[in-house]
């Protein structure tokens, strides 16, 4: 598509904590969502699941708890012993070693995926959704897509880290937390999406009024809201001389 080099310039408002929220939690999501969309997604794209990351964070997660019972004790908050411990843990471990299996299999898919070098699978596919949650209706009305991955999928694993945490287990809290940044991620994901096909038509109309409002000088009303603001020459003529500066073609501009 060609460029219409005006577009760059034009005023864009911005909602900044909004923008800020998406882009702290899109951030961080990386390990959140790797530790809760192994146990709801198949069929991942190699670049986009990544089986040493999964194993380095299963690594943290396995000591986290010995070194929180180690710093509770020297503070004299509890005591520590070892089947307090192991009841208190007994879930984490659970979901941590359901974790574990859970990457060993999502390994084994992709390695029975067609071969990317041939062009017979995306690499940064996010996987596909459990058909179960497209079963899932609210008022005779099914999820799509972007409210599955936004907020059912989430709200699931939500439910599932509250009612731990009532049980007085540690692994509620952070299965709560990877929900909360699982949402917000695709939010995020969805937001960018949005904006980038919204740029793109916005240029695709630019350039399809650009005689109409930069050398014909009709109102925003008839072009579909597209004005160019700033002095521009009266002459209709010279107007013309200008739009090869206004809109290029980036391969013309690139062979050049």
């Amino acid at each position: 598509m060609k460029k219409n080099l005006y577009y760059r310039t034009l005023f864009r408002r911005k909602n900044v904590i909004k923008e800020f929220t998406y882009g702290f939690f899109y951030t961080i999501c990386s390990a959140p969502r790797l530790l809760l969309e192994v146990f709801v997604r198949k069929n991942f794209g190699e670049r986009y699941f990544s089986f040493a990351t999964a194993m380095g964070l299963a690594f943290v997660l396995f000591w986290i708890p010995f070194f929180t019972i180690g710093v509770t004790r020297a503070l004299g908050w509890i005591d520590s012993k070892f089947l307090s411990f192991i009841l208190f843990y007994l879930t984490w471990y659970a979901a941590l070693a359901a974790f574990v299996y859970m990457c060993i299999q999502r390994r084994k898919e992709i390695k029975r995926l067609p071969s990317v070098f041939e062009f017979g699978r995306f690499s940064l596919s996010a996987g596909s959704i459990h058909p179960k949650f497209y079963e899932i209706s609210f008022k005779e009305k099914h999820f799509d897509t972007r409210q599955i991955e936004t907020l059912i999928e989430p709200g699931f694993f939500f439910f599932i880290g509250f009612g731990l945490s009532v049980l007085g287990q540690p692994i509620g809290g952070v299965i709560m937390f990877c929900a909360i940044c699982y949402s917000l991620s695709y939010l995020a994901a969805y937001h960018m999406g949005d904006n980038f096909i919204m740029d793109k038509i916005d240029e695709l109309i630019m350039n399809e009024e650009h005689t109409n409002t930069f050398i014909d000088g009709l109102p925003a009303e008839d072009t579909r809201g597209v004005r160019y603001m700033g002095r521009i020459p009266q002459d209709p003529e010279l107007r013309k001389l200008l739009t090869d500066s206004i809109i290029v073609d980036p391969d013309v501009v690139e062979a050049r």
